[in-house]
């Protein structure tokens, strides 16, 4: 990471956004980032507003869903100012509380009755929380934690023994790499993935891919990373096909690759196709302008079209441009994070911040590339587009916290603990 110690040009970034919010001296931070955030409200409340109309007027009323949304939307403007105000070091300090609080959120659910044949959902009396979501940004944290107290040996780190014998992995020098380098960094993730497995595969994969993406940025060998990544990948097959979901896993793999044997209703041509299928029909039929707010064909024969497929039915309605738009508002919120990392003197907030915003662009694209036929179905949503409030707030949870460390990184504020307090285990 680069280190720059010089004071933050303010009449640069000026000139870089020029706009009544720095020259009024408000919402400190990266400006750029508060610009997205809004733009990702206003399109979500059209496009779920759109989305659920139908179904909210066979309940009474087309608004229904759309004022549950705006609700959401405040919550989550609340969230974002809150975890605004976090200074970097309160966040470190409860870093490991966080993560044992969430990674107990998400296990009680499997102690529970399952909601649709899962084991995913908190429920917390006034709405169902799915408590895994939480649990990724704990784990982001955790690894940004234990990667920069390790940062004065970072080129160095092993992630995996360094010798194939078994016999010698209880030699003294192998002891001391597995206690003081492989333990801190990998069991906050082979945890969380462990946890989430059982009840939503693709998200424990998602966790794994950030992670490993986020010890490459840290300074890590690719080397040790490549060999972790062909190790994990052959033990996570392994459990999926024994404790986990496999069957899920294959038939949506057959599905992706058009193997699977559906049933054909011979009443509906359009229940023929899978909604991964329609959800391409309704790009198609969007092409370039869309056909207009509203106007969907395939709204009624999707599944979730606010929230699995919304991405295929935005299509649809508002053409590839305001696709195009959102693959861009994700893009820009991650170099955003970037130029953040860039700026940090704290290897740890730096981290945190790219971690976390790479946490929700690699989801939207995840989401995307299942409506266009790139992958297996995820069930990913799209960060702060889809209908649901774990989503929504787990995402402002995650802003807020960049814009809070972008605030400090202007103020000045954002100082590097002592050599000694950073090399601390957590």
């Amino acid at each position: 990471m680069k280190q720059n110690k010089e004071e933050y040009n303010e009449q640069e970034a000026q000139q870089e956004i020029p706009s009544i919010l720095s020259k009024q001296k408000i919402l400190l931070g990266d400006r750029v980032l508060w610009v997205i955030l809004a733009m990702f409200f206003a399109i979500s409340m059209v496009v779920v507003y759109s989305a659920s109309s139908q179904l909210g007027f066979r309940e009474g009323s087309t608004s229904i869903y759309l004022k549950k949304h705006i609700v959401t939307i405040g919550f989550s403007i609340g969230i974002v100012a809150l975890f605004y105000l976090f200074k970097a070091r309160w966040l470190r300090k409860f870093t490991m509380l966080a993560y044992i609080g969430s990674l107990l959120a998400t296990i009680v659910p499997y102690f529970q009755a399952p909601i649709n044949g899962a084991h995913r959902w908190l429920d917390l009396g006034f709405f169902m929380f799915q408590s895994s979501e939480l649990l990724k940004i704990a784990t982001i944290m955790l690894l940004a934690a234990q990667l920069s107290s390790k940062h004065h040996i970072i080129k160095k780190i092993h992630l995996l023994p360094t010798t194939f014998n078994v016999r010698k992995w209880f030699s003294k020098e192998e002891l001391e790499v597995i206690r003081t380098e492989i333990i801190p960094i990998l069991s906050p993730v082979a945890l969380t993935c462990m946890v989430i497995l059982p009840d939503a595969t693709s998200s424990a994969i998602h966790i794994f891919i950030v992670s490993m993406v986020m010890l490459f940025i840290a300074g890590i060998r690719w080397s040790e990373i490549a060999k972790l990544v062909i190790i994990a990948g052959v033990l996570g097959l392994t459990v999926i096909y024994t404790v986990g979901r496999g069957d899920t896993v294959t038939s949506r793999v057959k599905s992706w690759l058009g193997h699977e044997k559906v049933e054909k209703p011979k009443s509906n041509l359009l229940e023929r196709y899978t909604d991964s299928e329609k959800a391409r029909m309704a790009m198609y039929n969007g092409g370039l302008f869309g056909v207009g707010a509203g106007r969907s064909v395939m709204r009624a024969r999707l599944m979730h079209p606010e929230s699995d497929y919304l991405f295929g039915f935005m299509i649809e309605e508002f053409g590839l441009i305001l696709s195009f738009v959102i693959v861009l508002l994700y893009l820009w919120l991650f170099f955003r994070a970037l130029r953040i990392f860039e700026r940090c003197e704290w290897l740890y907030a730096g981290l945190l911040a790219v971690g976390l915003a790479l946490l929700i662009t690699s989801q939207g694209f995840l989401h995307i590339g299942v409506s266009i036929g790139m992958i297996p179905e995820t069930g990913q949503n799209l960060p702060f587009l889809t209908q649901g409030r774990t989503g929504m707030f787990c995402a402002s949870i995650a802003v807020g916290i960049i814009l809070g460390i972008s605030r400090q990184v202007e103020q000045g504020t954002l100082v590097p603990p002592s050599q000694k307090n950073e090399n601390k285990p957590i």
